[in-house]
């Protein structure tokens, strides 16, 4: 146990001895639950909070960290209670937004998703309408359409509105960093156009993903092949999590810098490297990055599909994606300029597979029962997707559906309500299992038959995974990219056939694979013959750095491609 953690822990036994003896004090309460919020324990501090509130409800802060627990376990009512009670006692323009776009985690069903998405677009119509808010600190006070994505419908006019309504709120946030205004840029290319055209395109990568995440792997590779000869590349790092991945990803670029979560300070640092081009491996998850790119920091701006949704952020210049991804009507889906390069945009490291991987008998799974594994986070659960499990089930009675608990355990259990009231007489085959460590999760996904996409929002990192240790995938192509991953990752393998066409196809295909050894043992070699076109791919850097060199010459920044 490393110090710090030894630290919160001792603070919540001094605090929990504080509040036995003045359980009445309400500072006591609330500063109890600030620790075990600290310490991990979510349930037990919103128990202090709840009561912190009861006592004196003028308590800001304790009212907003309730409400933010109260969220994430899909209680929208309470949820809006406090943030109501906060903005009663201290009203404040970012509260109201807030408010207005809250969204649960996990829905009931398509009503459910048509009311809260009507509500969301009155909300953002209504505050539009209205006079301008005030939105000091949108890191801080911001709310986002996060969860909306999963609903699978085009949001794009939602994601322009609230873009819109942040940037007449927040002071700055349209800022242009000094080196993209427009006369110098006009200045600069008529004295330096020999000397731009001949430098390296200075190339920055902005997250807070830069870990052991699916954004890392995703963008691992990308930031260590680009030609240094072209090319000088930052990671621009926003602070959450630091691991081995983080380590890998910065030793492989040129340089590295950590911006605060301070608005101002941020943009300065970044505005102040001059940046050619920044690309935002995904906006949409992290309300710091989402800030940073409503403003112009560099001439190119561009966001890929790390979260496979449109930013509606007027500076956002290209959504970089695939011909693989997306349909020829996708233009209509992005504020941005669409950007279809011909290979999937990523330069993806194999999975290091140990030749010692875990058996069934490790993971609590039965011999002569068939598994059908659905990998991705619980929020992508969308209600109709349920009646594909419920066909699964029907037509193979000795299988199990297997999910991975979420970060919040009620999430499997509300899941586990709405399959017993939509679905009651396979329910009990749903089960749910505890998340694993990467390696072991590899052995876990080579265990089961059948690994079971979402339609409607792809799995893009376990997608690569489950091919990689050789376990089929069920997919159904939609309309939009986010459903598109899985069948894009089969059409650049050259297997059209495992991407099912109709619901009706991928019951057939799910269960087939499943209970049809001969089929599935053909398939699973039909994979591995062909997995190694996802990985390393030199193709797709040759296509980024292509894109890179045309997209500062359409910018003046180059005076033409090299």
């Amino acid at each position: 146990m490393n110090t710090q953690k030894k630290s919160i822990l001792s603070e919540v036994q001094r605090l929990k001895s504080e509040v036995e003896k003045q359980p009445g004090d309400s500072r006591l309460q609330a500063a109890l639950g600030d620790v075990l919020i600290q310490s991990g324990d979510a349930e037990r501090a919103k128990r202090h909070f709840q009561i912190a509130t009861a006592i004196d409800p003028t308590l800001h802060d304790a009212q907003l960290k309730y409400g933010n627990i109260l969220l994430r376990q899909c209680n929208l009512t309470g949820a809006l209670a406090c943030f109501a009670m906060a903005h009663v006692y201290q009203p404040q323009d970012w509260l109201r937004l807030k408010m207005a776009l809250l969204l649960p985690p996990i829905v009931e069903s398509n009503d459910h998703i048509t009311i809260l998405r009507a509500r969301i677009e009155q909300a953002l119509n209504v505050l539009s309408s209205q006079g301008k808010m005030l939105i000091r600190n949108p890191p801080r006070d911001g709310g986002s359409l996060f969860y909306i994505a999963y609903f699978g419908q085009n949001d794009r006019h939602l994601y322009e509105k609230l873009a819109a309504l942040y940037s007449r709120s927040t002071m700055g946030l349209v800022s242009v960093a000094p080196h993209c205004a427009a006369g110098r840029n006009k200045k600069r290319k008529s004295r330096q156009q020999k000397i731009d055209s001949d430098r390296r395109i200075k190339v920055a990568f902005i997250s807070s993903f830069f870990f052991n995440h699916s954004i890392g792997r995703l963008n691992a590779g990308l930031i260590a092949k680009l030609d240094r000869e072209i090319f000088e590349v930052t990671v621009v790092i926003v602070p959450h999590m630091v691991d081995d991945m983080t380590k890998t990803i910065v030793e492989a670029a040129d340089h590295s810098v950590q911006v605060p979560r301070d608005l101002d300070k941020a943009r300065q640092i970044i505005g102040e490297r001059e940046f050619d081009i920044i690309v935002y491996p995904e906006i949409g998850m992290d309300i710091t990055t989402y800030s940073l790119a409503c403003a112009r920091l560099a001439p190119v701006q561009c966001v890929s599909w790390g979260h496979p949704v449109t930013t509606g952020i007027a500076n956002m210049d290209y959504f970089v994606s695939s011909s693989l991804l997306e349909t020829a009507e996708a233009d209509d889906h992005y504020s941005e300029t669409l950007v279809r390069l011909n290979e999937l945009p990523t330069y993806y490291h194999k999975p290091e597979i140990s030749s010692a991987r875990k058996g069934r008998a490790a993971f609590g799974l039965k011999e002569g029962v068939r598994y059908y594994l659905v990998a991705q986070y619980l929020f992508k659960m969308h209600p109709e997707f349920d009646v594909f499990l419920a066909e699964i089930l029907k037509r193979d009675p000795d299988g199990i559906v297997l999910m991975v608990h979420g970060s919040q355990r009620i999430w499997s259990t509300l899941l586990t309500a709405r399959f017993k009231r939509v679905i009651p007489d396979v329910a009990d085959r749903i089960n749910f299992v505890e998340s694993l460590p990467r390696e072991d999760f590899l052995s876990f996904l080579s265990c089961v038959d059948v690994s079971l996409d979402i339609p409607h929002f792809n799995g893009g990192n376990t997608t690569f995974e489950a091919l990689a240790v050789g376990t089929p995938v069920v997919t159904m192509a939609t309309k939009f990219m986010r459903g598109r991953v899985c069948a894009a990752i089969y059409g650049q393998m050259g297997l059209p056939e495992l991407v099912a066409k109709t619901p009706q196809e991928y019951v057939d295909l799910a269960v087939r694979l499943a209970t049809d050894s001969a089929f599935g043992t053909k398939t699973r070699e039909t994979i591995a013959k062909n997995i190694d076109v996802l990985f390393e791919n030199e193709n797709v850097i040759t296509e980024w750095e292509k894109f890179f060199v045309q997209a500062c010459t359409d910018k003046g920044v180059r005076s033409s491609p090299s």
